[in-house]
C-alpha cells in the first residue's frame, strides 16, 4: 500500500493551520461529534457552527495563499493573501473506523474512529461548497446518494487527505452499513453517467484533472480500490 510519505509532496491553493491547540480541539471535538450522529467518515462544518458568528471566528485558524489575480507586487515580491475566516470558514474532518470495532452496525463511540487529518479552509471564492451545494447542481441528486458523499468527494478525495485513501481501505467494511451504501451509490454514479465535469471536480476538491476520461478512469479505481478489492492505490494527478 502506498503511503502519503512515498507520493511527492501534495499542495493545495491555501496553506492553512489552527492558531490554537484550543481551536484545534474545539473543531475536532465537533467534526467527531457529527461523525458518529451523521455516520459521515469525512464531515464539514462551518466556522460559524462551531465557533460562533463574525468576530468569532477570528484568531482561530490562518489561511496563506499566492493571489492568483496578482502573484507579484510592483517590486517581484511574491504576493501573499490571507483568507478572512470571519466571512466563510469550513472545518473538514477525515476519520476511519479503528479496526478494534467489533459492532457490525459501526462506530459507536469516540474510540471506534481514527483521525486522519483535521484542517480549516476558507470558504466563499470560487469553489464549490461542499456544505451548501444543492445535489441537483453536481448531478448528484439520485437514489441512494445524499451530502455525505459530496463531504466524501471533498474531503476524502480533496487535496488535502487524497494521499490518505490506503488508510481509509484498511477499516473501511467496518464503517455503517449505510455510509458504505451512499459511498458505493455515488462512485458507481459518477462512473457510469459522468455528471461532474474536471472544472467541477477542481472546484470541489482542488485536484486537477486533464480531460473527462482521466477523471472517469480515477474514479473507477477508486470504487475497485475502495470495494473490489483492487490492490494499488489509485493516485490522483499532482
Amino acid at each position: 500500500m502506498l503511503t502519503r510519505d512515498e507520493l511527492p509532496p501534495r499542495t493545495g491553493p491555501w496553506a492553512t493551520r489552527f492558531d490554537s491547540e484550543d481551536a484545534l480541539v474545539q473543531a475536532e471535538d465537533a467534526l467527531r461529534a457529527a461523525a458518529l450522529q451523521n455516520h459521515d467518515l469525512a464531515p464539514i462544518l462551518t466556522f460559524e457552527a462551531v465557533y460562533g458568528e463574525g468576530r468569532n471566528c477570528l484568531g482561530k485558524a490562518t489561511a496563506i495563499a499566492i493571489d492568483p489575480r496578482r502573484p507579484y507586487t510592483p517590486s517581484g515580491e511574491v504576493n501573499y493573501v490571507h483568507a478572512d475566516f470571519s466571512t466563510r470558514g469550513l472545518l473538514f474532518g477525515v476519520y476511519r473506523p479503528a479496526a478494534e470495532v467489533e459492532d457490525t452496525a459501526g462506530p459507536e463511540n469516540d474510540l471506534d474512529l481514527w483521525n486522519t487529518t483535521v484542517y480549516p479552509y476558507p470558504g466563499g471564492y470560487e469553489e464549490i461548497d461542499p456544505v451548501t451545494v444543492p445535489l441537483a447542481d453536481l448531478g448528484l441528486e439520485v437514489p441512494g446518494v445524499d451530502r455525505r458523499f459530496v463531504h466524501f468527494c471533498a474531503g476524502m478525495l480533496g487535496v488535502e487527505a487524497v494521499d490518505d485513501l490506503g488508510m481509509l481501505r484498511e477499516t473501511l467494511d467496518l464503517a455503517w452499513p449505510d455510509y458504505q451504501d451512499t459511498i458505493r451509490a455515488g462512485l458507481r454514479h459518477l462512473v457510469a453517467n459522468e455528471p461532474l465535469t474536471v472544472e467541477q471536480w477542481f472546484a470541489l476538491t482542488y485536484v486537477q484533472f486533464p480531460d473527462q476520461r482521466e477523471l472517469r478512469a480515477y474514479l473507477a479505481q477508486v470504487y475497485a480500490y475502495l470495494f473490489d478489492d483492487f490492490e494499488a492505490m489509485p493516485v490522483a494527478p499532482q
